[in-house]
């Protein structure tokens, strides 16, 4: 068998396989029971020892590429997702707080006036002085954050504003605290959930005025230092609080919470 035979391989005409050109015959004997002379040689074509490894090397690089065009994808999405998981990790996930916190000055201190956080109930109050019994719901949330609630009604004109003010504010800081919308609907515009409806009624509690109580009704709770002891530092409100009232003491809540909760 010469060298010049086993460098050539052809297709054979009726199932396509790639066999030696010395091979053709006897394939076609047996397996396609036809003699290879009944064929033609333009019908049967010839392939070279070369042009197999040609094609081979070429299948093997394009493998190559395609793999290592997966492992660059790999790479890449897993030092995204890296970064991604890393961005606000000093700050508890609370990427609000990044842009502010560490310069911001707190508008309000611990007192018993109008323009203060309080720890017991007000001078104004009919309960003034008195220490507070606060609710469990407030107590436990403020284990992970300040809290924030507002108490309206759906279907009251009046209240809405305080309402909306508050939940856009949410938009914004609802990172940073824990809000509470707790709509109590008039009849006729939806009905509160039981835990909703507990938690509104719950909440004039908080009323430093006393009875009867006014909605919209809004409070804010966060962790202040008393006395150089952490306590409950409050606020609340009946009616409208100006808009940049309201976000000061909410971010004044924030402030406050991340500098005592470690204490």
């Amino acid at each position: 068998m010469s060298k010049e035979n086993e460098d050539i391989w052809v297709i054979c005409p009726e199932c396509k396989t790639k066999l030696k050109k010395d091979h053709i015959a006897t394939h076609m004997k047996h397996v396609h029971d036809k003699k290879i002379e009944n064929f033609g040689e333009s019908s049967i074509k010839f392939l070279s020892e070369k042009s197999l490894k040609q094609k081979k090397s070429m299948n093997i690089s394009i493998g190559t590429i395609v793999l290592i065009a997966v492992v660059f994808v790999v790479v890449i999405l897993a030092a995204f997702f890296i970064l991604s998981g890393s961005d606000g990790s000093n700050n508890s996930g609370n990427s609000n707080s990044i842009q502010w916190l560490d310069d911001y000055t707190p508008a309000y201190s611990v007192g018993t006036g109008s323009d203060n956080f309080w720890i017991n109930f007000p001078v104004d109050s009919p309960s003034a002085g008195q220490s507070v019994q606060h609710l469990t719901w407030i107590t436990e949330y403020l284990k992970e954050k300040p809290v924030v609630f507002v108490c309206h009604k759906t279907g009251c004109a009046a209240c809405t504003p305080q309402a909306d003010r508050v939940k856009a504010l949410r938009e914004i800081y609802g990172e940073d605290a824990i809000f509470y919308d707790l709509d109590n609907p008039f009849e006729g515009y939806g009905v509160a959930t039981e835990d909703i409806l507990k938690k509104f009624n719950e909440a004039f509690y908080y009323d430093a005025n006393g009875p009867p109580s006014y909605i919209a009704f809004t409070g804010v709770f966060t962790l202040l230092k008393d006395g150089g002891e952490v306590k409950i530092g409050w606020h609340s409100w009946e009616g409208d609080v100006a808009n940049a009232d309201m976000e000061n003491w909410i971010k004044d809540t924030i402030y406050y919470y991340h500098t005592n909760s470690e204490d």
